[in-house]
């Protein structure tokens, strides 16, 4: 396929981002990157790139422009991959190492220890090592791929889809794709309009090869077929629909609450 236009893409490097990016890195009008969700949205900040998966926190402190509509990463209870785990009891903890590759995931940290526990613990960002995944601390936020591997066997383990969901009985979104300004302006209406049908077929034709895509990702991953298949059909939410819209406005509500985004009060979605 050929464009005399080269969309910049900046993609998720987790697992959850598989079946929404099949097919881009070979398509001649895009250029795929991958990073983790944070420096995502600093690339779309620094106008890296045209349209980033960026964690939702960041969109609402204002970085990017328009939502791209009826796609994210999200959860309607349990994600399984944005995980606290911790020595004690989580009303207890003091401290709480916070895994640096995420934002939206901190944010959504801070609301829950006070809307559930009323407890303002010191978080300190971190890079977490597989050999220590507490970091020195008694109590520690892991997201993405390296939270599936943790053995929660002998410590206490928090999913935040699954408390978000308890107190709000909403889904949560972690992540979406955001336009650039310059993609977001009426002038740029034919590129954005060829950038947003590009996204919407690449998961169209992620979920039709599903379990080949499961296939090719448990064998470099150690992560079992049906486990991979489970986590993307069950845990993740891929489609962005009123409940999820709704779960989005919630938490910006919360997060100007709590003091965490001074940025948009509203949602915007990318008109075609």
């Amino acid at each position: 396929m050929s464009s005399s236009i080269i969309h910049r893409v900046g993609a998720v490097s987790f697992l959850n981002t598989v079946p929404l990016i099949h097919g881009l890195d070979e398509r001649d009008d895009v250029l795929l990157s991958r990073e983790v969700p944070s420096r995502l949205a600093d690339r779309l900040y620094e106008a890296q790139v045209d349209v980033g998966m960026i964690p939702v926190i960041e969109y609402l402190r204002g970085v990017g422009g328009d939502i791209v509509p009826g796609i994210c990463i999200g959860a309607k209870g349990p994600v399984h991959s944005v995980k606290v785990f911790s020595k004690i009891p989580l009303d207890e903890a003091e401290t709480i190492a916070v895994d640096r590759g995420s934002r939206s995931s901190v944010a959504l940290l801070r609301i829950l220890l006070a809307e559930l526990f009323d407890r303002q613990p010191d978080l300190h960002t971190v890079t977490p090592r597989s050999e220590d995944p507490f970091c020195e601390h008694d109590t520690a936020l892991i997201i993405g791929d390296r939270a599936m591997k943790v053995d929660a066997s002998r410590i206490y383990e928090y999913d935040l889809g699954a408390m978000w969901y308890e107190l709000t009985h909403l889904p949560f979104v972690f992540a979406v794709w955001v336009l650039s300004p310059a993609y977001s302006r009426d002038e740029s209406r034919e590129r954005r309009a060829l950038l947003l049908s590009i996204l919407k077929s690449a998961k169209q034709e992620g979920f039709a090869q599903l379990e080949q895509l499961a296939a090719d990702h448990a064998l470099r991953t150690g992560h079992g077929v049906q486990e991979l298949m489970d986590y993307w059909s069950h845990s993740i939410c891929y489609d962005m629909a009123e409940s999820e819209l709704a779960g989005l406005q919630r938490f910006a509500e919360l997060a100007r609450e709590h003091n965490l985004c001074n940025g948009r009060e509203t949602v915007q979605l990318a008109v075609a």
